[in-house]
C-alpha cells in the first residue's frame, strides 16, 4: 500500500534554512537568488497580461438609447 505523502509548499524555504544550518552559504545564496528570480518572473508575467489586456482588448460597447424629451408624457 503506497504511503500518503504531503507536498510542503514551503519546501524551498526549508531547504534554504537547512543549507544555512549546514554552513552551505553558497548553496543557500544560490537558492535564494533562484527563488527571488522565480517570484519576480511570475510577477512580471502577470503584469504583462494586465498590460496586454489594457492595450489589445477591444473596448466593450455600451448600448445607447435614443431618448429625446419631446414633452408628450
Amino acid at each position: 500500500m503506497p504511503e500518503h505523502t504531503e507536498v510542503n509548499p514551503h519546501q524551498g524555504e526549508v531547504n534554504i534554512v537547512n543549507q544555512i544550518a549546514d554552513n552551505d552559504r553558497a548553496g543557500a545564496i544560490d537558492a535564494i537568488h533562484d527563488m527571488l528570480f522565480a517570484k519576480a518572473s511570475d510577477a512580471m508575467a502577470d503584469y504583462k497580461k494586465v498590460v496586454a489586456n489594457t492595450f489589445f482588448d477591444e473596448p466593450t460597447e455600451t448600448e445607447t438609447t435614443d431618448e429625446t424629451d419631446n414633452g408628450n408624457d
